[in-house]
């Protein structure tokens, strides 16, 4: 009750409050649809139970807040239902439609006691959301900007964003490592959260470590994988579509679903459905870019050994024309010199025969000469063999001289031609061995990654983390079913066996079916 002091009626904080509470039960009795932001879920695992702080805003600005209760039988049964319809849970900062009691308690105040929430209102706000960060990326002119970018003739160098137990980015990188045609991919992983509140400033992280070192990559690979349908909504996100959209070079995804595009899969350069379509991808382009290589080699590899049979017969018909020519100017030569020796001897003996004949008409008649007349004449016939003499041999010597000349001549030609010839021919040796060798090179390289792979794969290690093989007869087992008690079984183990006598088996219906 009341008092009265001084003329004045005070109550006291309890009255006044259970007034407040009265009043509002009284006010209040039904359950009423609110539409507000879920600003913070505020979930307690220990107690299932939720106190959520809902929120209205207005320009940004809060004109209203109020706390809530969700209690854990209806938390567990809202989240299933919105796994069920927006593919998302419950979670922090999203437009909801609940259903809600009024209620004031003296202690804790004015509060919303939750009984349901409509997922279909979230999931229309959800797309709404979704529809106007496309909205604003195509107003800022930014939504085909990756697009556009030129994509590397071959992605070699790859900066994965992904989660380092993810079943999507061990497929991908299985398909790229083990590739049968021996493509080799360097790649560096950027672990971040793929999923939940903090994903997109996980992810949008992981873009700013990358663009630091941006030379060092062809291509930024964003990889989910095997997630389902569950945390999709983040990829919606305004921010990270608009970081993936201005990325300075190409960004593709497989983020591992098949429902409509999310806003950062619409943005990005490629958008593969899985982690190994787009591992297919990839590899794609290193075979467009490989077969006209491997054309081109064995073109190279049909005229080279064209262009050696060519050079080898024009060698060899250099040769034989250079011989036959070189047998014909000697040949020629020869009869030259036959011919000129034959005219001189000729001349010679008709010259002879001319001065014969002259003495002997100078002797008939002058035989009445004097001793001195004599003598005379006979040092005219001597001057004149002299002379006779001296003009045979200019002559041969003449002969010889220019013989000399044409000889020396083609064995000149002959020798540089040849020299020529065999400086090529050790060029063309000389490419072909290194090509040949960069070849083995190659090869061998591929051939100690795929041992390297291979050993990987050694049961061993696979023994070595924890697993074991058990063994029914010297077989081993897959299935509980074909196990029956008091079976005796091996286990093995990475370092020693064990013998066991079955005692409880039990099956379940895959096992069954298997």
């Amino acid at each position: 009750m009341p008092e009265t002091i001084a003329d004045k009626t005070i109550f006291s904080l309890a009255e006044v409050s259970r007034s407040i509470q009265k009043t509002i039960a009284d006010r209040y009795q039904s359950l009423y649809w609110i539409k507000a932001e879920m600003n913070k879920l505020n979930h307690y695992a220990h107690s299932g139970h939720c106190y959520p702080e809902l929120l209205e805003k207005k320009s940004g600005r809060v004109i209203a807040e109020i706390r809530a209760t969700l209690w854990k039988k209806d938390y567990e049964r809202i989240n299933q239902r919105f796994l069920a319809i927006t593919k998302e849970p419950l979670k922090n900062g999203i437009n909801i439609l609940l259903q809600a009691s009024i209620s004031y308690d003296p202690v804790h105040g004015l509060s919303l006691h939750i009984v349901d929430i409509d997922a279909s209102f979230s999931l229309g706000e959800l797309e709404r959301e979704k529809q106007a960060s496309i909205a604003l990326l195509k107003d800022q002119g930014i939504f085909d900007a990756n697009k556009q970018l030129p994509f590397p003739l071959l992605p070699k160098r790859i900066a994965i964003i992904s989660v380092e137990t993810s079943k999507g980015l061990a497929d991908f990188l299985k398909i790229i490592d083990n590739n049968p045609y021996g493509y080799r991919f360097e790649y560096s992983l950027f672990p971040a959260l793929l999923q939940g509140e903090k994903s997109v400033s996980s992810i949008m992280d992981q873009l700013a470590r990358i663009r630091l070192q941006l030379s060092q990559f062809d291509v930024v690979a964003l990889i989910r994988g095997g997630g389902g349908e569950v945390g999709l909504s983040s990829y919606n996100h305004v921010l990270l579509a608009t970081a993936i959209a201005t990325f300075p070079i190409p960004v593709i995804t497989g983020i591992g679903h098949a429902t409509n595009e999310t806003v950062s899969e619409m943005v990005a350069y490629k958008n593969a459905i899985t982690p190994s379509v787009l591992a297919d991808y990839l590899l794609q382009h290193f075979h467009d870019y490989a077969r006209p290589i491997s054309h081109a080699e064995e073109v190279l590899r049909v005229k080279t050994r064209q262009l050696f049979d060519q050079q080898q017969q024009l060698l060899a018909n250099t040769i034989r024309y250079f011989r036959m020519a070189s047998l014909n100017k000697l040949r020629d030569n020869r009869h030259q010199l036959a011919d000129l020796r034959s005219r001189t001897l000729q001349q010679s003996k008709h010259r002879l025969i001319q001065e014969k004949t002259t003495f002997q008409q100078l002797k008939k008649l002058l035989f009445i000469r004097t001793e001195r007349a004599l003598l005379k004449e006979k040092q005219l016939i001597a001057f004149l063999g002299q002379r006779l003499k001296r003009e045979n041999l200019h002559v041969n010597k003449r002969s010889h001289q220019l013989l000399v000349q044409l000889k020396d001549q083609l064995i000149r030609q002959s020798q540089q031609l040849t020299s020529n010839e065999q400086r090529d021919l050790e060029r063309l040796q000389h490419h072909l061995a290194t090509v040949i060798k960069r070849s083995l090179l190659e090869s061998a390289k591929a051939l100690e990654n795929q041992e390297r792979h291979l050993s990987v794969l050694d049961p061993q290690h696979v023994l070595k983390r924890g697993y074991s093989i058990t063994l029914l007869n010297g077989k081993a087992v897959s299935n509980a079913h074909v196990i029956e008690t008091d079976h005796q079984i091996k286990t093995i183990l990475a370092f020693g066996e064990i013998e066991s006598q079955v005692t409880f088996v039990k099956t379940n219906d895959e096992t069954n079916n298997g």
